[in-house]
């Protein structure tokens, strides 16, 4: 099992728990706290994260243990993990309610694009959580629009057409406040990607191509957002890199020859620890 699974799963999925989408609506505050007098640990993982990018670019050597310390910040505050389509509409319609459509902050901070209705809305709040939204007006600028779990699925599965990437994040753990739809776009991705900061975890899951099914039409490259397939060109196929393979499953639901599975991550005991 993944680091967040031990921590927050008692050995099971922690995005299967209900108990981790029942987040307080506000915080309990311990006897005589007074508001301004410590940052909060948003604020602390942040400033540890751009302490740690001067680090690598003035004193390279010492960058991956200054990011052992982010990443383990990083898991009392904000942490994502990959997750498949299925598993998106199990939980929601299993275990998170209420549910609500809401904007993306990553690309209005990233692009300067506000999304404001169904149609744009890219991220799904869950659980009580989302009655906490009058406290983040920032977050919440775009509005927010409450939706039925068939409502829900129906959208999440536009935006898998489209090649998103599904993640389910914590704001706080191990409460998940959401679930996110994720591109080049996301603020979270591109810390793993270039930095390997644990803002993302890799998925339960890997994808492997059947070589007789597939017809190499590239599709999947196409979609895959991690850079793990490429294509034998003597062969006119396509392969995945399993090392480099988040788990996404976007790349199986793009294939129209049905020609890509998804196998447990553990099941291969050189993959099963690479999250």
């Amino acid at each position: 099992m993944c680091k967040l699974c031990d921590l927050f799963g008692n050995g099971e999925r922690w995005y299967f728990k209900p108990e981790n989408y029942a987040r307080n609506l506000y915080k309990i505050r311990p006897p005589g706290y007074k508001v301004g007098s410590g940052k909060d640990p948003e604020t602390v993982a942040g400033e540890l994260m751009i302490g740690a990018l001067q680090v690598k670019f003035n004193n390279p050597e010492k960058f991956p243990e200054v990011r052992e310390k982010v990443n383990k910040k990083l898991l009392e505050v904000n942490i994502c993990q990959v997750i498949t389509l299925e598993e998106c509409n199990y939980i929601i319609d299993n275990l998170a309610h209420p549910l609500a459509l809401l904007s993306c902050i990553c690309r209005r901070l990233l692009r300067a694009r506000e999304e404001t209705d169904r149609e744009s809305y890219s991220c799904l709040a869950t659980g009580v959580g989302v009655y906490k939204w009058e406290r983040w007006p920032e977050r919440y600028k775009g509005g927010v629009e409450f939706v039925s779990p068939e409502e829900a699925k129906e959208w999440i599965a536009n935006w898998d057409k489209k090649g998103m990437v599904h993640t389910v994040m914590t704001f706080g753990s191990p409460y998940i406040g959401g679930i996110c739809n994720c591109d080049y776009d996301c603020l979270a991705l591109r810390m793993r990607q270039f930095y390997d900061f644990e803002y993302v975890l890799k998925g339960h899951y890997v994808a492997k191509i059947d070589l007789e099914k597939c017809v190499g039409c590239g599709t999947c490259a196409s979609r895959c957002q991690f850079g793990a397939i490429r294509k034998i060109v003597t062969k006119n196929k396509f392969v995945i890199d399993m090392t480099r393979c988040f788990g996404c499953g976007v790349c199986a639901t793009g294939c129209k020859q049905e020609a890509i599975s998804l196998i447990e991550r553990e099941s291969t005991p050189y993959l099963k620890n690479l999250w």
